[in-house]
């Protein structure tokens, strides 16, 4: 339930149900340095009006692109992310000296964090990937498959659904029932808190 999440986790899903709500996919994230210390949070932008190339406004990408490494060095920060990094954003994570990335939910349609050890540049690198699973990834995949059922009855594809539901099929079936009823889009135009949106999927 969110009051047992981490205030990292808490942080970057209220980015993520941030995103949601400006009509983004709905992924957060959060960069913090080796106390734990939250340094910035980011979400997805590409449904934002100022954005020039919305396919590029990732949250990972963004957060590091604003990082000032005259203040920080890259290799002592952790990366918290919603969804596992695309190859856009694990390229970013690896051009950019992270050394420690964690995900709350496996992206099985475009995740790329086996790079780091399929790939040798990545691997040489020495980037730890954490893979949080439980509740966080079935929270993630719900509003993530729901946002994905809009998309689809806008004509675009399922396979990226179809791999969701795959992986997670709870989410899958999460996100058809709140669907139905348009319950994310509710609570969105409501501005309901992001606690509340967590403890309803858990609660089923």
């Amino acid at each position: 339930m969110w009051n047992e999440l981490s205030e990292i986790w808490q942080a970057a899903f209220r980015e993520a149900w941030e995103a949601f709500v400006q009509g983004s996919p709905p992924i957060g994230a959060v960069l913090c340095d080796s106390e734990g210390r939250i340094i910035m949070c980011e979400h997805n932008r590409n449904n934002e009006p100022d954005i020039l190339n919305k396919r590029l406004a990732h949250a990972e990408a963004g957060i590091l692109r604003r990082l000032d490494t005259s203040e920080y060095d890259p290799k002592k920060l952790a990366l918290y992310s919603t969804m596992e990094p695309c190859p856009m954003c694990m390229g970013t994570i690896i051009m950019s000296n992270i050394k420690r990335v964690h995900f709350a939910a496996a992206d099985s349609y475009c995740g790329m964090t086996h790079l780091v050890k399929s790939e040798p540049y990545y691997s040489s690198k020495n980037v730890s990937c954490i893979y949080e699973g439980g509740e966080p990834e079935k929270f993630q995949l719900t509003i993530q498959a729901y946002y994905e059922l809009r998309n689809m009855e806008q004509g675009a594809g399922s396979c990226v659904f179809d791999k969701f539901r795959e992986h997670c099929p709870s989410a899958a079936e999460a996100a058809v029932k709140l669907y139905a009823a348009r319950q994310l889009d509710k609570a969105a135009e409501s501005k309901t808190d992001v606690s509340e949106v967590y403890d309803c999927i858990m609660n089923g």
